[in-house]
Formats: structure tokens, C-alpha cells, sequence
């Protein structure tokens, strides 16, 4: 089993094992793009983005890129117009918005032996924007409330509990904390230590197939997983934002 992480730069399933009946990719349909994670299989979801969002079944997840003009003053019904445009069921998506550039998506994998030692993996996916840093505990305006976003979809192939799904939550935002000291994001008002955007989503999605968990925190081998995936995944993605900020638009770090 591979004991390391494997970052994939760009979209396509190619260089990125997935656990069987699951597939991902970049998709686009006129000026709309977004990234599509699949199985042909409902997997467990806990969303906390604008579409399916909660506990649910989805077979489906969609991390869809939209200008930073975007406005919608009823995004649901926005977003139920574009599935219905690109032929995919409502009920079995879970949908995010960013305005990060999906072609800069840091895809990691990770596989090791499982409790039993039967196989564990764990896929995450990210897409990095920092047009509205934020930091928790600061008091931000509302007009801060749109799509920039730091966006993470975690694929866990086992069987999780809701209390793990939460756990996971944790765990990857506590990576995606880590990247942005590790790299020295700050806000520009304060010169704080950012903790994320103020439009970050996250969706977990558990197989609910194999071995079960309990538990996805830093102590446990899952946790470990989901970490150090999710802080390779955002990393990159970080990194490819960062460097095209500074030759495009030095001014706006």
C-alpha cells in the first residue's frame, strides 16, 4: 500500500487512483465550469455549501467555478437552474460555488491499511481563492459574503458515523488553518494570520462501504489521513493562487 500522499496538478482520473466505481474530473458546458467528483453508487454526504446541504445521498459532488460578479438573489433556485441545464439530478448533488480558478485544484490521495489492514483510502480535493481572507473571531460586513473561497471535497472509502463525518470537519479545517500559517497568509487590515475565506465550504462523503469509524480526529490513523490529504491538496492549490496573483495583480497580496 502506498503510505504517501500523491498530488495530482490537474484534473482527470488518470494519475489519481480512486476506490472502484468512482470518478472525477473538470467538466464545461459553454462559460461554465466546474469540477465533478462521482460514484455509480450513493455515498454519505455532509455538506455545508448552498446545495444538499446537511446529511444526505448524493452521487454526485460539484465544486463549480462562478465570476467574482457573481449574484444571485436566490441561489438555490440559481443553482437548481444550471443542474437542470447540465441534465444532472438535484436530489443526488451536493453543490458549491467558488470563484477560484478549478483549474488550480489540488487533488491528494492517500492509501493505507486499515484497523483490520484491509485497505483505507482517503481523496481530497481543493480549490483555493483568497480574494476575501478572513480569520475566525474577526467581524467581518456581508458584502465579504461572496464566492472567493477555499473549497475542500474529502472522500473517505469506509463505512463513518455521523460523529466521524463531524470529526472529519474538524480535522480538515484544521489542515486548511495549517496551510495558510505554514505559508504566512495574512489579513491586510489587521496583518493577523488568516484561518480560511468567509465563504469556505466543505463537503465529507463516506463510501459506507469496508471498515467502520467512529473517530476521524488527529489521533487516529483516519484523521492522520484526512489531514495530511487535505493539507497537500490545499497547499498546491494555494500555491498555484499566489503565484499568478503575484504576476498578475502584485498589488491585491
Amino acid at each position: 500500500m502506498n503510505r504517501h500522499t500523491t498530488v495530482k496538478r490537474l484534473s482527470g482520473n488518470e494519475d489519481i487512483p480512486l476506490p472502484e466505481q468512482m470518478f472525477w474530473g473538470i467538466e464545461e458546458k459553454g462559460s461554465e465550469r466546474w469540477l465533478t467528483v462521482g460514484a455509480d453508487f450513493p455515498m454519505y454526504t455532509l455538506n455545508s455549501s448552498i446545495w444538499g446541504g446537511g446529511y444526505g445521498y448524493r452521487t454526485r459532488i460539484m465544486n463549480r467555478q462562478v465570476p467574482k460578479s457573481y449574484r444571485a438573489d436566490d441561489p438555490a433556485a440559481e443553482m437548481a437552474e444550471f443542474l437542470q441545464g447540465i441534465q444532472a439530478d438535484p436530489g443526488l448533488t451536493a453543490g458549491m460555488l467558488t470563484s477560484a480558478n478549478i483549474s488550480d485544484l489540488g487533488c491528494a490521495t492517500m492509501q493505507m491499511p486499515g484497523k483490520n489492514e484491509s485497505p483505507l483510502q482517503v481523496t481530497a480535493w481543493v480549490t483555493a481563492g483568497l480574494s476575501n481572507k478572513a480569520r475566525a473571531g474577526l467581524e467581518l460586513p456581508e458584502e465579504a459574503l461572496y464566492p472567493g473561497t477555499i473549497n475542500m471535497i474529502i472522500v473517505v472509502d469506509a463505512v463513518l458515523s455521523e460523529a466521524a463525518m463531524v470529526n472529519a470537519v474538524i480535522t480538515a479545517t484544521e489542515a486548511k488553518a495549517a496551510v495558510l500559517q505554514d505559508m504566512d497568509i495574512r489579513l491586510r487590515e489587521s496583518g493577523l494570520n488568516a484561518t480560511g475565506t468567509s465563504t469556505d465550504a466543505i463537503v465529507i462523503a463516506a463510501t459506507q462501504r469496508g471498515e467502520s469509524y467512529m473517530y476521524a480526529g488527529t489521533a487516529t490513523r483516519l484523521g492522520h489521513m484526512i489531514g495530511r490529504t487535505v493539507y497537500d491538496a490545499a497547499f498546491y492549490s494555494t500555491s498555484r493562487y499566489l503565484a499568478y496573483m503575484a504576476k498578475h495583480f502584485p498589488e491585491k497580496l
